[in-house]
Protein backbone atom coordinates (compact mmCIF):
# COMPACT_ATOMS: atom_id res chain seq x y z
CA UNK A 1 0.00 0.00 0.00
CA UNK A 2 1.44 3.30 -1.03
CA UNK A 3 1.12 6.62 1.07
CA UNK A 4 2.31 10.30 0.45
CA UNK A 5 2.97 12.79 3.41
CA UNK A 6 0.23 15.71 2.56
CA UNK A 7 3.55 17.73 3.33
CA UNK A 8 5.26 16.35 0.69
CA UNK A 9 3.47 16.85 -2.55
CA UNK A 10 3.64 20.64 -1.43
CA UNK A 11 7.46 21.07 -0.75
CA UNK A 12 9.27 23.40 -2.26
CA UNK A 13 9.98 22.45 -6.04
CA UNK A 14 13.26 23.10 -7.66
CA UNK A 15 13.27 24.32 -11.19
CA UNK A 16 16.32 25.46 -13.01
CA UNK A 17 18.05 25.69 -9.48
CA UNK A 18 15.52 28.60 -8.51
CA UNK A 19 14.33 27.41 -4.80
CA UNK A 20 10.77 28.21 -3.14
CA UNK A 21 11.62 28.02 0.64
CA UNK A 22 14.45 28.84 2.92
CA UNK A 23 17.61 29.50 1.26
CA UNK A 24 21.54 28.76 2.60
CA UNK A 25 22.42 30.26 6.56
CA UNK A 26 18.53 31.31 7.46
CA UNK A 27 18.08 32.70 10.44
CA UNK A 28 17.02 30.64 12.95
CA UNK A 29 17.65 27.40 10.84
CA UNK A 30 17.04 24.11 12.52
CA UNK A 31 19.63 22.10 10.84
CA UNK A 32 23.43 21.63 12.08
CA UNK A 33 26.08 19.23 12.16
CA UNK A 34 28.18 18.25 8.87
CA UNK A 35 27.68 16.81 5.94
CA UNK A 36 29.82 14.27 4.07
CA UNK A 37 29.84 13.46 0.21
CA UNK A 38 31.90 13.37 -2.86
CA UNK A 39 32.74 16.15 -5.00
CA UNK A 40 34.59 16.99 -8.56
CA UNK A 41 38.12 18.09 -7.99
CA UNK A 42 39.22 18.11 -11.60
CA UNK A 43 36.40 20.86 -12.98
CA UNK A 44 34.85 18.20 -14.61
CA UNK A 45 31.18 17.82 -12.72
CA UNK A 46 30.49 14.83 -14.32
CA UNK A 47 33.26 12.74 -12.09
CA UNK A 48 33.67 12.83 -8.95
CA UNK A 49 37.04 12.56 -7.71
CA UNK A 50 37.19 14.19 -3.86
CA UNK A 51 35.28 13.62 -0.72
CA UNK A 52 34.16 16.67 0.89
CA UNK A 53 32.80 17.73 4.29
CA UNK A 54 29.63 20.22 4.38
CA UNK A 55 29.16 22.45 7.14
CA UNK A 56 25.68 23.27 7.39
CA UNK A 57 26.10 26.30 9.75
CA UNK A 58 28.61 27.86 7.77
CA UNK A 59 28.38 26.08 3.94
CA UNK A 60 32.12 25.62 4.05
CA UNK A 61 33.45 22.63 2.53
CA UNK A 62 36.76 21.28 3.66
CA UNK A 63 38.62 18.26 2.09
CA UNK A 64 38.96 14.83 3.34
CA UNK A 65 40.35 12.34 1.23
CA UNK A 66 40.78 11.43 -2.41
CA UNK A 67 38.26 8.87 -3.83
CA UNK A 68 34.58 8.29 -4.17
CA UNK A 69 31.23 6.92 -2.34
CA UNK A 70 32.06 7.88 1.05
CA UNK A 71 30.02 6.57 3.83
CA UNK A 72 30.79 7.73 7.48
CA UNK A 73 30.33 5.63 11.04
CA UNK A 74 29.02 7.22 14.07
CA UNK A 75 32.77 6.03 15.14
CA UNK A 76 34.08 8.96 12.88
CA UNK A 77 36.07 5.68 10.59
CA UNK A 78 35.19 6.35 6.50
CA UNK A 79 34.13 3.42 4.00
CA UNK A 80 35.54 4.85 0.57
CA UNK A 81 36.56 4.09 -2.69
CA UNK A 82 39.99 5.49 -3.59
CA UNK A 83 42.33 5.34 -6.37
CA UNK A 84 45.58 3.35 -6.42
CA UNK A 85 46.98 3.85 -9.71
CA UNK A 86 46.67 6.50 -12.74
CA UNK A 87 45.42 6.27 -15.88
CA UNK A 88 42.28 6.34 -17.13
CA UNK A 89 40.86 3.11 -15.81
CA UNK A 90 42.89 2.37 -12.99
CA UNK A 91 42.74 0.13 -10.15
CA UNK A 92 41.26 1.35 -6.56
CA UNK A 93 40.61 0.36 -3.73
CA UNK A 94 37.68 -0.17 -1.32
CA UNK A 95 39.55 0.94 2.23
CA UNK A 96 38.31 2.08 5.25
CA UNK A 97 39.60 4.89 7.15
CA UNK A 98 39.82 5.63 11.25
CA UNK A 99 38.31 8.39 13.04
CA UNK A 100 41.99 10.46 12.53
CA UNK A 101 41.57 10.34 8.60
CA UNK A 102 44.29 7.30 8.05
CA UNK A 103 43.05 5.01 5.65
CA UNK A 104 43.97 1.18 5.93
CA UNK A 105 45.38 -1.34 3.33
CA UNK A 106 42.27 -2.08 0.64
CA UNK A 107 39.76 -4.61 1.24
CA UNK A 108 39.42 -5.32 -1.86
CA UNK A 109 41.01 -4.07 -5.50
CA UNK A 110 38.60 -2.34 -7.78
CA UNK A 111 39.94 -3.53 -11.52
CA UNK A 112 39.95 -0.99 -14.33
CA UNK A 113 37.92 0.98 -12.14
CA UNK A 114 36.42 4.17 -13.96
CA UNK A 115 33.79 6.17 -12.70
CA UNK A 116 32.14 6.93 -16.18
CA UNK A 117 32.65 3.37 -18.15
CA UNK A 118 33.48 0.78 -15.21
CA UNK A 119 32.33 0.94 -11.67
CA UNK A 120 33.76 -2.01 -11.23
CA UNK A 121 32.64 -1.39 -7.37
CA UNK A 122 31.14 0.81 -5.40
CA UNK A 123 29.48 2.00 -2.07
CA UNK A 124 31.12 0.12 0.50
CA UNK A 125 29.76 -0.02 4.24
CA UNK A 126 31.21 -0.61 7.49
CA UNK A 127 29.39 -2.73 10.15
CA UNK A 128 28.12 -1.67 13.05
CA UNK A 129 30.71 -3.83 14.93
CA UNK A 130 33.27 -1.90 12.80
CA UNK A 131 34.44 -5.82 12.06
CA UNK A 132 32.87 -6.49 8.50
CA UNK A 133 32.98 -4.12 5.26
CA UNK A 134 30.16 -4.64 2.56
CA UNK A 135 30.07 -3.43 -0.83
CA UNK A 136 29.37 -3.81 -4.56
CA UNK A 137 31.70 -5.75 -6.93
CA UNK A 138 30.68 -5.96 -10.83
CA UNK A 139 31.43 -8.96 -12.73
CA UNK A 140 30.74 -11.72 -15.07
CA UNK A 141 31.47 -14.77 -12.63
CA UNK A 142 27.78 -15.31 -11.77
CA UNK A 143 25.19 -18.30 -11.81
CA UNK A 144 21.79 -16.47 -11.85
CA UNK A 145 21.76 -12.97 -13.73
CA UNK A 146 22.64 -12.66 -17.41
CA UNK A 147 23.06 -9.77 -19.58
CA UNK A 148 21.83 -8.39 -22.41
CA UNK A 149 23.91 -10.06 -24.58
CA UNK A 150 22.79 -13.53 -22.63
CA UNK A 151 26.38 -13.35 -20.81
CA UNK A 152 26.41 -13.96 -16.83
CA UNK A 153 26.86 -10.45 -15.40
CA UNK A 154 25.51 -8.95 -12.55
CA UNK A 155 25.83 -6.52 -9.23
CA UNK A 156 27.33 -8.70 -6.03
CA UNK A 157 26.96 -7.44 -2.49
CA UNK A 158 30.38 -8.91 -0.99
CA UNK A 159 31.19 -8.69 2.37
CA UNK A 160 34.85 -8.88 3.77
CA UNK A 161 36.47 -8.88 7.35
CA UNK A 162 38.74 -5.66 7.73
CA UNK A 163 41.72 -8.05 5.97
CA UNK A 164 39.90 -8.77 3.19
CA UNK A 165 39.17 -11.89 3.87
CA UNK A 166 35.47 -12.63 2.14
CA UNK A 167 32.87 -14.05 4.40
CA UNK A 168 29.74 -13.53 2.13
CA UNK A 169 28.58 -13.15 -1.29
CA UNK A 170 25.13 -12.27 -2.87
CA UNK A 171 24.48 -11.98 -6.84
CA UNK A 172 21.82 -9.86 -8.32
CA UNK A 173 22.33 -6.93 -5.33
CA UNK A 174 23.41 -3.75 -4.65
CA UNK A 175 23.57 -0.64 -2.60
CA UNK A 176 24.32 -2.02 0.82
CA UNK A 177 23.08 -0.78 4.04
CA UNK A 178 23.94 -2.31 7.31
CA UNK A 179 21.28 -2.17 10.52
CA UNK A 180 22.04 -1.25 14.37
CA UNK A 181 21.96 -4.90 14.88
CA UNK A 182 23.94 -6.24 12.35
CA UNK A 183 21.37 -7.10 9.85
CA UNK A 184 22.61 -6.25 6.12
CA UNK A 185 19.68 -4.61 3.91
CA UNK A 186 20.62 -4.24 0.33
CA UNK A 187 18.40 -3.38 -3.17
CA UNK A 188 17.67 -6.26 -5.38
CA UNK A 189 18.17 -5.75 -9.06
CA UNK A 190 15.92 -6.88 -12.18
CA UNK A 191 17.29 -10.46 -12.31
CA UNK A 192 15.64 -10.59 -8.79
CA UNK A 193 12.61 -8.72 -9.18
CA UNK A 194 13.94 -5.55 -7.78
CA UNK A 195 12.83 -5.48 -4.18
CA UNK A 196 14.04 -4.99 -0.74
CA UNK A 197 16.48 -7.56 0.87
CA UNK A 198 18.06 -8.34 4.64
CA UNK A 199 20.38 -10.99 5.34
CA UNK A 200 20.16 -12.01 8.73
CA UNK A 201 23.22 -11.67 11.41
CA UNK A 202 24.61 -14.30 9.90
CA UNK A 203 24.68 -13.24 6.22
CA UNK A 204 23.03 -16.57 5.58
CA UNK A 205 19.36 -16.38 4.89
CA UNK A 206 17.80 -13.24 2.89
CA UNK A 207 14.39 -12.20 3.20
CA UNK A 208 12.22 -9.50 1.02
CA UNK A 209 10.82 -7.16 3.32
CA UNK A 210 9.11 -4.30 0.91
CA UNK A 211 6.33 -7.36 0.48
CA UNK A 212 6.34 -7.34 -3.39
CA UNK A 213 5.76 -3.51 -3.59
CA UNK A 214 9.17 -2.18 -4.80
CA UNK A 215 8.55 -3.73 -8.50
CA UNK A 216 11.39 -1.76 -10.33
CA UNK A 217 14.85 -1.43 -9.09
CA UNK A 218 15.34 1.06 -6.21
CA UNK A 219 18.56 2.94 -4.68
CA UNK A 220 20.56 4.93 -2.04
CA UNK A 221 18.82 2.72 1.43
CA UNK A 222 19.92 4.47 4.52
CA UNK A 223 18.46 3.43 7.68
CA UNK A 224 17.25 5.82 10.51
CA UNK A 225 19.34 5.61 13.80
CA UNK A 226 16.99 3.60 15.84
CA UNK A 227 16.84 1.09 13.50
CA UNK A 228 13.15 1.40 12.31
CA UNK A 229 12.47 3.77 8.97
CA UNK A 230 14.18 2.88 5.88
CA UNK A 231 14.74 5.89 3.72
CA UNK A 232 15.53 5.00 0.04
CA UNK A 233 15.59 6.34 -3.60
CA UNK A 234 13.25 4.99 -6.15
CA UNK A 235 11.99 6.61 -9.39
CA UNK A 236 14.18 9.84 -8.51
CA UNK A 237 12.77 11.08 -4.88
CA UNK A 238 13.17 9.67 -1.28
CA UNK A 239 10.98 7.10 -0.47
CA UNK A 240 10.25 5.53 3.23
CA UNK A 241 9.62 1.77 4.46
CA UNK A 242 9.13 0.94 7.97
CA UNK A 243 11.43 -1.71 9.33
CA UNK A 244 9.25 -2.88 11.89
CA UNK A 245 5.23 -3.33 11.46
CA UNK A 246 3.36 -3.12 8.23
CA UNK A 247 5.45 -2.31 5.46
CA UNK A 248 3.43 0.73 4.35
CA UNK A 249 5.71 2.55 1.11
CA UNK A 250 5.54 6.68 2.02
CA UNK A 251 6.98 8.98 -0.98
CA UNK A 252 8.81 11.50 1.30
CA UNK A 253 9.85 14.23 -1.31
CA UNK A 254 7.92 15.91 -5.10
CA UNK A 255 10.63 17.88 -6.11
CA UNK A 256 11.58 19.22 -9.33
CA UNK A 257 15.09 18.11 -9.98
CA UNK A 258 15.80 13.89 -9.36
CA UNK A 259 16.81 13.23 -5.84
CA UNK A 260 20.50 11.17 -6.04
CA UNK A 261 20.83 10.17 -2.17
CA UNK A 262 19.62 10.44 1.00
CA UNK A 263 20.67 10.09 4.70
CA UNK A 264 19.27 11.15 8.21
CA UNK A 265 20.24 13.24 10.59
CA UNK A 266 22.42 11.78 13.81
CA UNK A 267 18.65 12.13 16.02
CA UNK A 268 16.74 10.75 13.34
CA UNK A 269 14.12 13.49 13.15
CA UNK A 270 15.34 15.35 9.49
CA UNK A 271 16.73 14.05 6.13
CA UNK A 272 19.36 15.54 4.17
CA UNK A 273 18.76 14.61 0.07
CA UNK A 274 21.12 15.47 -2.89
CA UNK A 275 19.54 16.85 -6.46
CA UNK A 276 21.42 15.86 -9.46
CA UNK A 277 20.40 16.09 -12.91
CA UNK A 278 22.94 14.92 -15.56
CA UNK A 279 22.00 16.97 -17.84
CA UNK A 280 22.16 20.09 -15.85
CA UNK A 281 24.31 19.55 -12.46
CA UNK A 282 22.50 20.98 -9.41
CA UNK A 283 24.92 22.11 -6.88
CA UNK A 284 21.94 21.82 -3.91
CA UNK A 285 21.12 20.16 -1.08
CA UNK A 286 17.47 19.73 0.71
CA UNK A 287 16.88 19.63 4.43
CA UNK A 288 13.49 18.55 5.25
CA UNK A 289 11.46 16.94 8.27
CA UNK A 290 9.77 14.42 7.28
CA UNK A 291 5.51 15.25 6.99
CA UNK A 292 6.80 19.30 7.49
CA UNK A 293 6.31 21.29 5.24
CA UNK A 294 7.66 24.53 6.53
CA UNK A 295 11.09 22.55 7.43
CA UNK A 296 12.73 22.58 3.80
CA UNK A 297 15.69 24.58 3.21
CA UNK A 298 17.98 24.36 0.15
CA UNK A 299 21.60 24.85 0.45
CA UNK A 300 23.50 26.40 -2.39
CA UNK A 301 27.20 24.05 -2.31
CA UNK A 302 30.21 25.72 -4.13
CA UNK A 303 30.96 22.10 -6.07
CA UNK A 304 27.97 19.55 -7.41
CA UNK A 305 27.71 17.01 -4.53
CA UNK A 306 27.69 13.49 -5.27
CA UNK A 307 26.30 10.59 -2.99
CA UNK A 308 26.77 8.59 -0.77
CA UNK A 309 26.06 10.66 1.72
CA UNK A 310 26.69 11.06 5.49
CA UNK A 311 25.39 13.32 8.36
CA UNK A 312 27.33 13.82 11.57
Amino acid sequence: MYKTFSACVVLAVVLGGAHKGRTARSPGSRYHGVLTFATPGNGDPFSPTIIQDYDIATGGLAVRFDGIDASQARTGEVAYITRLAGGWMADHGVVVADARGVPGAPVFVCKQFNWIDNQSCHTPKLSPDHQRVAYVSRGGWGKVCKSNYDMYWSDFVDVTDRRGTLLARFEGYYAPEWLPDGRLLMMGSQCRNAGIHVADQGLKGLSRIDDDQVVTPAGGPAVSPDGRTLAFIWNNQVWSLPLTGKPELTKMTGFGKPVSAATWSPDGRSIAALMFDVSMPVKSIALFQPGDQSSVEFRNVAAYPYGPISWR
